[in-house]
């Protein structure tokens, strides 16, 4: 179901807000007769009663507990922040209705009533108003504060499950790394391996770029894994053996190399250390160096654990360690083109590059310097330099950046608060302000044009005046050619590079934000075979290379800080990524295979124990986007499983004489149609719940069990014309940016959600599609997001029966956030007795999920890809 706001007026307002909850099954204790001093009015409280944890342990609410007010959990401020171990300071004004909170520095101050809070000095919004109620039940009255707001506000991570209506509020983790100090609010993981729990409790696993990091030396050599752990703190090198097997992994860099051979993971590791305890720990992505210590991993989203358990995998040796062709020679190394820097920006690069990466200056002198004036000092079409002049020599001045914001801070300065506007093309506005935190210090603000631009900070001779250099990064050298029989297209800048990187049919586009096209405007034939042309130019103020592909040859991505490499897979063996035999007994038409996408690995499925066989007849393969093949056998079943570094798609091909070949691409490479589908809700969001003959339905399992369980039968046979994947393959909750996401993952041509619709009415029903107008994206032959709904409302209720309401263009984010045509279907109302009895009849689900493919594939078949 997806919530939209309510149109129906009750009189009172507060009343209003408690009284029209999000409908859920989660049932209170009993009411709670209130007393709204506001308001002046009682009131039965039939909602959501909150409980409230800090850093896992229970707060006492002295049974008054939360009440949510629009949306908003509302709790004693006593009870959670002072009397728990949070423990606020406070001071209370009850005749002004003014409530003052402190910690470690910081101070928030609310009133009764308002909105309008004060944090440090400075005036901020809540969503709600403190409020004060008396709990009659009990005879206690209680100031009613937003939790989640004044939470954040001190720097407290706070989270709230919406089945369970609970608010936990945690410290955040105080870390360093990457050079920078980060108060840590994203999930704290834990470790099992082989179900025995990892202590690491002193540094619990992060979340960097959706990869959980983990200890390493805790987890894969301080535990039953037994790795040999060697780290080369000079060099930043970790290596890890076992058994057969190196892993040799470098600080910052997403470059591996396992027994020599070079991987490339999705997140570099790095070196983190706990401000609180001052103590370092490396810490190494926990997916990828599981995978080649023996271990199968897996994320336990719900208990935020990563878990290792003993593979029982096989692995199959690379053939040839990634030459060109299996049982080839690498070609010799050689050089296509290398463009350098044009004669117009060789100076200016030349200055730059010289600059060091300075973001604060330091000197010892306790008297106040006025800042006397800020001008425009130097201009360039790629950098600014902006001069901060002062009465006497500067103090301490630190230079730092949040989003589009450059923020310098002087010590023992004084000025006249004022904004300039300088007519800088990479500086809009400069704000100057007194620190009100420090006796004696100023702020300037320089608003930034892009969020990309490199700055440094640097003092004049005489200390009384500051330099801010803002300049975009360069773009120095670009070239192409052969190295270890790959060919390759590398790109260097000045500073480390920023990449987005689209590819659209055969064209590679990478784009740089920020960043100056040193090289020019250039356009050539390289002569190689997976490169048919490279393009270099500037758009919008940002570098643009773009490439087209020979094929469907695939690539790998490496970077190395200001080095960006595409490398291009060396030519397979008969255009095939992987060849293997068919054991005598079985033929083509006996093998199955399993599409686990979402780790990226592909499993090859042969009835039968053939570990012998594939013994005697290893899987040949020489890829280098396969980082492992490995033999399985489990219920009787031998599994070919393959491990790519990327997504992939595939496709078997009958060779003849008993042989099999699997072409690996990606998957607009290898499917001719492809579609999201998508089961609402789900996880810790139950979507619509509802009550049917004595048993509780959600929403999130009917979504699940029709648009996963059973469409993927028919998507998933082999006569399928149209290839699926799916949002979520499990009861998990998935952000619904990352649902929109997984479409550009795939290479997606159309994205369709499954959702039950309910209304606070019991009449309406049947069966309504909604899509987003402004997502206007097409594909070639016309199909767009609203000529998708139409077109499977009509087929959809022609197929199943039911009642065909309407389509209509809402706000969603799954539709909003598509970069193909996209909708979301509400297939019945929940609310409705007769479509909730036909929801969750086996047989409608049954049908629904087979209607659903057959429309897709009518969708496909009226409007093709042209692929």
């Amino acid at each position: 179901m997806v919530k939209f706001k309510n149109s129906w007026k009750i009189i009172g307002v507060l009343a209003l807000a408690l009284i029209c909850l999000p409908f859920t099954e989660v049932s209170a204790a009993s009411n709670l007769n209130l007393y709204l001093y506001n308001t002046k009015s009682n009131l039965t409280y039939t909602g959501n009663q909150a409980k409230y944890y800090y850093e896992g342990k229970a707060i006492d609410m002295k049974n008054t507990p939360g009440v949510v007010i629009n949306g908003t959990s509302m709790a004693s401020f006593l009870d959670v922040f002072v009397n728990s171990g949070v423990g606020f300071g406070y001071s209370y004004n009850k005749s002004k209705g003014i409530l003052t909170l402190s910690k470690s520095g910081k101070k928030l101050v609310l009133t009764e009533g308002s909105k309008t809070a004060v944090f440090n000095g400075k005036k901020v919004t809540m969503s709600q108003a403190p409020t004060k109620i008396k709990f009659k039940n009990v005879n206690l009255t209680k100031l009613m504060v937003p939790v989640r707001f004044i939470a954040e506000s001190f720097g407290y991570v706070y989270t709230w499950n919406s089945s369970t209506s609970a608010g936990t509020i945690t410290n955040p983790l105080h870390l360093s790394y990457n050079g920078k100090t980060v108060n840590y609010t994203g999930s704290r993981g834990s470790v099992t391996i082989d179900n025995k729990k990892v202590n690491v409790s002193d540094l619990p696993s992060i979340i960097i770029n959706d990869t959980a990091m983990v200890q390493a030396y805790k987890v894969f050599s301080d535990s039953s894994i037994g790795a040999d752990y060697k780290y080369d703190k000079a060099k930043k090198v970790l290596t890890l053996s076992k058994d057969k097997t190196v892993v040799v992994l470098t600080m910052g860099k997403k470059t591996a190399y396992v027994n020599g051979k070079a991987r490339v993971m999705d997140t570099a590791p790095l070196v983190v250390t706990n401000l609180d305890t001052n103590v370092a720990y490396v810490m190494v992505p926990g997916s990828f160096v599981s995978s080649y210590l023996g271990y199968d991993y897996r994320w336990n989203s719900s208990a935020k654990t990563s878990v290792l358990t003993k593979s029982k995998i096989i692995t199959v040796p690379d053939q040839n360690n990634g030459g060109p062709e299996l049982g080839g020679d690498p070609a010799p190394d050689t050089t296509s083109f290398s463009w350098g820097l044009t004669s117009d920006n060789l100076n200016e690069y030349t200055g730059l590059s010289s600059i060091t990466n300075t973001t604060e200056v330091s000197q010892d002198t306790a008297a106040n310097s006025y800042i006397n004036s800020i001008s425009l000092d130097a201009k360039t079409s790629n950098s600014e330099t902006y001069a901060i002049r002062g009465s006497l020599p500067f103090s301490k001045s630190t230079l730092t950046k949040q989003d589009a914001i450059l923020n310098l801070h002087i010590n023992n300065a004084t000025a006249s608060a004022q904004t300039y506007t300088l007519g800088g093309a990479l500086s809009g506005n400069i704000t100057l302000a007194l620190d009100s935190s420090t006796p004696s210090g100023a702020d300037i603000a320089f608003s930034l044009t892009d969020t990309d631009l490199k700055y440094e900070l640097s003092l004049s001779a005489d200390s009384s005046t500051l330099y801010v250099k803002i300049y975009r990064n360069f773009i120095n050298t670009i070239s192409a050619g052969i190295s270890s029989g790959n060919e390759f297209l590398q790109i260097t800048g000045m500073k480390d590079l920023k990449v987005n990187l689209t590819e659209s049919g055969n064209t590679v586009t990478l784009q740089f934000p920020g960043t100056v096209n040193g090289i020019g405007d250039n356009s050539i034939q390289p002569g190689l075979s997976s490169i048919k042309t490279v393009t270099s130019s500037a758009v919008g103020g940002m570098a643009v290379i773009t490439l087209e592909k020979n094929g469907s040859n695939q690539y790998n991505v490496e970077q190395d800080g200001s080095t960006y490499r595409i490398v291009f897979e060396a030519a397979q063996t008969a255009g095939y990524s992987l060849k293997f035999g068919i054991p005598d007994g079985l033929s083509y038409s006996d093998i199955t295979t399993e599409d686990q996408y979402y780790k990226n690995r592909i499993l090859i499925k042969l009835p039968g124990d053939f570990t012998s066989y594939y013994t005697q007849n290893p899987v040949q393969w020489s890829n280098n986007v396969i980082n492992s093949v490995g033999l399985l056998v489990e219920k009787g079943v031998t599994e070919i499983v393959i491990d790519t570094a990327v997504l992939q798609g595939f496709k078997l091909t009958d060779l003849g004489n008993a042989k099999v070949g699997v072409t690996l691409g990606n998957p607009r490479d290898i499917y001719k149609n492809i579609v999201v589908l998508d089961a609402g809700h789900g996880g810790t969001d139950p979507g619509a719940v509802r009550s049917l003959n004595g048993k509780t339905i959600y929403e999130k399992n009917l979504n699940y069990k029709i648009m996963y369980e059973l469409t993927r039968q028919y998507f998933d046979s082999p006569d399928s014309e149209v290839k699926a994947y799916y949002s979520r393959y499990d009861d998990t909750l998935v952000n619904l940016y990352d649902r929109a996401a997984f479409s550009d993952l795939v290479g997606a041509d159309m994205f369709v959600s499954l959702h039950m619709n309910a209304n606070t009415k019991t009449e309406p029903k049947g069966t309504e599609i909604y899509y987003y107008a402004p997502n206007t994206s097409v594909n070639s032959a016309g199909l767009n997001s609203k000529t998708l709904a139409t077109f499977v409302l009509n087929s959809l209720t022609a197929k199943i029966g039911t009642q065909k309401r309407y389509i209509s263009s809402q706000n969603l984010v799954v539709t909003r956030e598509n970069h193909v045509p996209a909708i979301l279907i509400e297939l019945g109302f929940m609310s409705n007795k007769s479509d909730l009895t036909q929801l969750t009849n086996a047989s409608f689900q049954e049908k629904s999920a087979y209607a659903i493919y057959q429309s897709i594939c009518e969708v496909f078949d009226a409007y093709p890809t042209g692929r």
